[in-house]
């Protein structure tokens, strides 16, 4: 605790060195079997995360937190020098992954700081993950600053879903988890990050919820909207907050019973903000509160229980969808039935979430397809636009990804499959369509309508982080 209030006085950052015990003992307790030095590093993070809220809070704070790429096509007088250069960091621009370590701003040679040492010490597949949330972050919290302003000038408030969705983003818990992710050394971790994901985002939700609730009466007070202010009621809310924080644990449950510690984490970093609402409002954690939760039921034996302790009942049935998702992140097999039945019943796609570069794999490794896409270590597809698709991206002996081009390339287009239209996938010069169905916005359930072939294919694609390394394009 010292080492860390010491930091914290040394740069200045708003705030309160009170605070700094709580956040020591929330570190601890997410991940007690890392070490202590991982620990400080992310107890920094959650320092952090509470002083870009205060910034950002302030009534003369700045107006735009605009993404990296937006900030370049807007100019620099659209965007405020101080989340520039935040965003600026995350991007990792600098050699040591960070950059504005010497800047007068305290706040950006903290993250300067925070930034180098994950680039160091963490995984460079999860540190893109951490970064893109921090960069969500950001947007986050002007979205935020936004829907306020419209508010104090007697304007609508917005969407649910759009509310929720920014608001998971901003209390903290993803740049946490993913942060956490990054420092860990677990085998494998990347290939669960499908379930993993989809865990967080039922997290976050939860925790934006219980914050509101615990928060509300304050947050009016503030001008800030919540869920409330929207039009949730308060058991509304509890509700919702309650069933995302079991979908949270049912994900988890095969990842956690198998020890994994990515999914310990995860559920216990849930589990201590859950648990921190129910309590007190820890933007004034010296007014602890005596009553429940608003919107939860009010009894001394309800208020003691808390999410992830097993119930004396049966556990729900685990979804199909659910099952797959699985499937996927442990490399699993599943049956061509199950996957036809899941794969009619989901969501077409379009054009713009297709873009980019996806991972592939299959469910079985039996038949000709399969075979084949072993022999040429296929490792997925890039969607460049509807004209320029790259379906074969392969590894060569070195493990370097290229796009194979001898059977040419393929373009988009709307067609009709079992009776939903979609986006699929024409190969120029091979008889055979790709169709594609919306498991989550970042993993895709497909299926190879080969001509003449008497069974389909069928195999996923989840999506490779923009800020990744992306396969050349040279043929090679």
């Amino acid at each position: 605790m010292p080492r860390l209030e010491i930091w914290l006085k040394e740069l200045g950052l708003p705030v309160d060195t009170a605070l700094v015990p709580l956040m020591c003992l929330q570190t601890a307790f997410f991940t007690p079997w890392l070490p202590p030095e991982t620990c400080y590093q992310m107890s920094r993070l959650t320092v952090w995360l509470m002083a870009v809220d205060n910034v950002l809070d302030a009534p003369d704070a700045p107006d735009a937190a605009d993404a990296p790429g937006a900030a370049d096509s807007a100019g620099p007088d659209r965007t405020p020098t101080r989340v520039r250069a935040w965003h600026q960091v995350l991007a990792g621009r600098g050699s040591d992954g960070g950059s504005n370590s010497d800047s007068d701003d305290p706040m950006t040679r903290a993250l300067a700081e925070i930034a180098r040492d994950l680039h160091r010490d963490g995984r460079p597949e999860l540190t893109a993950v951490w970064r893109k949330s921090m960069h969500q972050t950001l947007i986050g919290m002007q979205c935020e600053r936004e829907t306020a302003r419209t508010a104090a000038t007697g304007g609508g408030v917005p969407r649910l879903t759009d509310y929720l969705r920014h608001g998971a983003w901003t209390i903290g818990v993803e740049q946490q988890v993913t942060a956490l992710w990054a420092l860990m050394d677990e085998p494998g971790l990347p290939r669960r990050l499908p379930v993993l994901l989809g865990a967080l985002r039922e997290a976050a939700t939860a925790i934006r919820l219980l914050n509101d609730l615990r928060g509300h009466q304050r947050e009016q007070s503030e001008g800030k909207t919540d869920a409330l202010a929207i039009g949730l009621t308060e058991q509304e809310a509890y509700q919702r907050a309650e069933a995302a924080l079991e979908s949270c644990r049912r994900a988890l449950a095969p990842l956690t019973a198998a020890g994994y510690g990515s999914a310990v984490a995860l559920e216990r970093v849930a589990l201590w903000h859950a648990r921190m609402y129910h309590r007190f409002d820890p933007v004034r954690p010296g007014r602890a509160s005596t009553s429940s939760l608003p919107g939860g039921p009010g009894s001394a034996a309800h208020a003691r229980h808390t999410p992830f302790v097993p119930q004396p009942r049966e556990a729900p049935a685990m979804s199909i969808e659910q099952e797959v998702l699985d499937v996927i992140a442990s490399g699993g097999q599943c049956d061509n039935a199950k996957l036809a039945e899941l794969f009619d019943r989901l969501e077409p796609v379009d054009t713009a979430l297709l873009l980019g570069t996806w991972q592939g794999g299959g469910f079985e490794h039996t038949s000709e397809n399969a075979a084949l896409l072993t022999k040429m270590r296929w490792y997925g597809k890039r969607f460049v636009d509807a004209d320029h698709v790259e379906p074969l991206l392969c590894r060569d002996e070195d493990g370097t990804v290229f796009s194979y081009e001898e059977t040419g390339l393929a373009t988009l287009h709307e067609v009709i499959y079992r009776g939903k239209q979609s986006t699929a996938m024409v190969y120029d010069q091979l008889p055979i369509i790709d169709h594609f169905r919306r498991l989550t916005d970042n993993v895709l359930l497909c299926v190879m309508d080969k001509k003449e072939s008497p069974t389909d294919f069928f195999f996923h694609l989840t999506r490779v982080p923009a800020s990744l390394p992306q396969p050349s394009s040279d043929g090679k």
